[in-house]
């Protein structure tokens, strides 16, 4: 390639949860999340994530000059609302108009946005693509493998590519690849075409993640096969299982050059392993709160670990259910050593600012946010330490180094050691508690607000894991949902769920 070639780049980044009660405005992204235009976008550069890897693949060549559009990212939480929509795609819209011709676009949607009006908000955004510049622009995109694949994403882009990983390691990775795969189309040494197997699955994430397990042979299953000759790429969707949308469910998908045969023979031969697999990959038995701190208690070593999937925050959780400290005030005689949580509380944490260290203080902790499935409880307990955020982020959660915590309060509650910030935080960071002075990995119980990231960050200390059946809205028992929007059957919440490969 010889002639000048303009490559637009961005991404947006969202899961929504609908399950949990409070939508996403336009506010999250320009106020609370972060969002960027033009060539701010790069202006940092530390971020680690898919647009990382767009520049760093554009950035070898001369003949290539990188055109950032849009990168916007905020919490996961509810349903999109509608100006929230309207922000995205008017910016969007805008930044394409602003960037003139452009020859192919490398992006990064989320693959999990619904919105309030419009279930695949992804494929709404996608399609501004082709309203804009036509047809005929190679439009690459890379998704979370946690996308909820619809058809629309995938007929009107180019070709898609997701996470190999979860937690997910391989982000910058992933943007490597989709933008080597653009380049090769735009020299025309690749003319991708795309097959993809929806699979009646709605299962949380395993244990172990991609790590190991039935899940891990899944995914090593097709990415060996970018060994052979004309696949492009190969990815599977196992989606955000707490949405409630028409196209819910996983997708295996493969993208060849130019060889539709081998692109379905392929997917179709994922799809089958998957559901061959999938009484492997139901997550193992929970227990009670109670019952978590008690085993916890009885275990040998430290640290041990009591998981709260259901209000992990990267899966569109509040953060702030109280059932589980309950649980851990009420039996934390039982624990011979530190037991450590952590809540997000803007309100109380404003509170205990005005106070000294050393201070007694009784007030209400959590439940402000999450009002569906918990209250506020109140608590009595010493002021040992008031500071300020940010806090490193350890697990690599989001692309920036520092995470932002706003002011940060511990107190002590018998042996219950409890830090409040005034802001969420993304992922088991074992930082927040080092902010204030306690090393985690030597505390007897330490209490997670997490399904699997706790494996990035405390999985090489921990001694146990105890998972916790709490409350909250990414709940790994997922009968407690009214899934009145997906295809059915859907495997596990149907008893006797059935299904065959489609006929060709």
């Amino acid at each position: 390639m010889s002639k000048k070639l303009r490559i637009g780049i961005g991404g947006i980044w969202h899961e929504s949860n609908s399950f949990c009660i409070r939508d996403v405005t336009a506010e999250d992204f320009t106020r609370h999340g972060r969002t960027a235009f033009g060539g701010d976008i790069l202006e940092h550069s530390e971020r680690r994530d898919e647009v990382a890897g767009f520049a760093e693949v554009l950035r070898q060549h001369r003949h290539i000059e990188i055109v950032p559009l849009i990168s916007a990212e905020t919490w996961i939480a509810g349903h999109l609302s509608s100006d929230a929509v309207g922000f995205l795609e008017g910016s969007l819209r805008r930044g394409l108009r602003e960037a003139g011709k452009l020859d192919g676009i490398c992006f990064a949607p989320h693959g999990a946005m619904a919105g309030a009006a419009i279930a695949d908000v992804d494929g709404h955004l996608i399609n501004v693509f082709r309203e804009e510049l036509g047809p005929g622009v190679p439009v690459i995109l890379t998704l979370d493998c946690h996308a909820v694949l619809t058809r629309q994403m995938l007929d009107l882009s180019t070709a898609v590519v997701a996470y190999r990983t979860h937690p997910h390691v391989d982000v910058v990775e992933t943007g490597v690849r989709a933008a080597n795969i653009l380049l090769d189309t735009l020299a025309g040494k690749l003319r991708p075409v795309t097959a993809m197997v929806k699979i009646p699955l709605l299962l949380p994430p395993p244990d172990d993640g991609t790590k190991s397990g039935a899940l891990k042979e899944l995914f090593d299953k097709f990415i060996a096969w970018d060994r052979i000759d004309n696949v492009i790429a190969a990815s599977l969707c196992p989606s955000y299982p707490w949405q409630n949308v028409p196209e819910q469910g996983w997708a295996a998908v493969v993208v060849t050059n130019h060889d539709v045969a081998l692109a379905d023979r392929l997917a179709r031969e994922l799809a089958q392993a998957c559901w061959e697999a999938r009484f492997r990959l139901l997550p193992e038995p929970m227990v009670t709160p109670h019952e978590a701190v008690r085993q916890a208690a009885l275990a040998k070593g430290f640290p041990i670990l009591i998981t709260d999937s259901a209000d992990t925050v990267g899966s569109g959780a509040p953060g702030d259910n109280t059932v589980l400290l309950a649980a851990l005030l009420e039996m934390c005689h039982e624990v011979n050593g530190l037991a450590l949580a952590h809540l997000p509380d803007p309100e109380a944490v404003s509170r205990l600012k005005s106070h000294r260290v050393g201070d007694t203080v009784t007030l209400r902790v959590g439940g402000k946010r999450d009002t569906r499935y918990c209250s506020p409880l109140t608590v009595t307990g010493e002021i040992l330490c008031i500071t300020e955020g940010p806090i490193t982020n350890d697990g690599k959660f989001i692309a920036e180094p520092m995470a932002e915590t706003g002011s940060i309060v511990c107190l002590s509650i018998q042996n219950v050691r409890l830090v409040l910030t005034e802001r969420e935080i993304m992922g088991p960071q074992p930082s927040v508690f080092r902010k204030v002075g306690i090393e985690p990995f030597e505390a007897k119980v330490v209490t997670l607000k997490t399904g699997i990231g706790f494996k990035v960050t405390y999985g090489h200390v921990a001694k146990a894991v105890i998972r916790a059946d709490c409350p909250g809205v990414v709940s790994y028992n997922l009968r407690n949902y009214d899934f009145n929007r997906v295809p059915r059957p859907m495997f596990p919440i149907d008893d006797n769920a059935h299904w065959e490969l489609p006929a060709r």
